[in-house]
């Protein structure tokens, strides 16, 4: 075997076995979590904890955005004056080019309550959009309600996170 050759088998050999310790122990080699570590990342914010709405939520919004749209869920984060509800409006028709919303709702009634029947508020412009074209019983929220307090933003990423899932 020629010099070169027992040359290029110990370097082959000798990278192998690099690799193979590497793989099995990062050694600092890498970073395993690198969020916080790096320039110009940011630390995640830890997803908000929300309660689920009850069915009869989900159909009071069901009914306020018409036939066209439809939800599966609603979220639900006590705020100030009520409960903000976040739900995720999806066009009826798989073949409707419209994107899914993330709507922001609120009431002042328990969302929680199997018999609700409070009333509803489209808090944010997507759920405001929603139900301009219908006639239904939902409207603009007071000013009590706001989509930037906290808890509109918590429930927004309640809805978000579990449509991430």
């Amino acid at each position: 075997m020629s010099t070169r050759a027992k040359t290029a088998t110990a370097l082959l050999g000798a990278a192998t076995i690099a690799l193979l310790l590497t793989a099995c122990d990062p050694g600092g080699a890498q970073n395993i979590d690198p969020v916080g570590k790096v320039p110009g990342s940011e630390e995640k914010s830890q997803s908000a904890q929300c309660d689920l709405a009850s069915s009869a939520v989900v159909d009071a919004i069901d009914k306020a955005v018409g036939g066209h749209d439809t939800t599966e869920y609603a979220n639900t984060q006590k705020g100030d004056g009520g409960w903000y509800l976040g739900a995720t409006i999806v066009p009826e028709d798989s073949n409707d080019p419209n994107d899914d919303d993330v709507t922001i709702w609120a009431t002042t009634a328990d969302p929680k309550s199997d018999d609700f029947d409070g009333p509803l508020y489209a808090v944010n412009q997507p759920a405001k959009d929603s139900i301009a074209d219908e006639s239904t019983s939902a409207s603009p929220a007071p000013s009590s309600f706001d989509a930037g307090s906290k808890a509109a933003e918590q429930v927004e990423s309640c809805v978000i996170d579990a449509s991430d899932r």
